[in-house]
């Protein structure tokens, strides 16, 4: 099982990799590829930090963090954003807004 999901994991970043050169250099999303792939370079699979995902420090005000969730929800989803690929980055964006919401008792 667990060399099934190093496998998914893998087609998953090679997939991100192909998305990203089709990619426009917008600052939103090379923010998020960089969250996701961590300073070293090397592609995170587990433990992404919500409040990394999202740019901002979990000490950020409730309205804040509603803000941020709003502006990326509407640069990255797929009937909005402009470009093709971005759907994955929208579905990071939401797990982490709904992690964060969970946290704070906003659900």
């Amino acid at each position: 099982m667990e060399d099934h999901l190093r496998k998914a994991q893998q087609n998953m970043s090679d997939w991100l990799n192909q998305m990203w050169e089709t990619m426009c250099n917008d600052p939103v999303i090379g923010q998020l590829w960089s969250t996701f792939h961590g300073d070293s370079g090397q592609t995170q699979h587990y433990g992404l930090d919500p409040y990394q995902v999202i740019d901002l420090e979990k000490s950020a005000p409730d309205e804040q963090v509603k803000k941020r969730y709003r502006e990326l929800a509407m640069k990255l989803h797929p009937d909005t954003a402009g470009m093709e690929g971005t759907g994955f980055l929208f579905r990071l964006v939401t797990a982490a807004y709904q992690q964060i919401s969970c946290e704070r008792g906003w659900g």
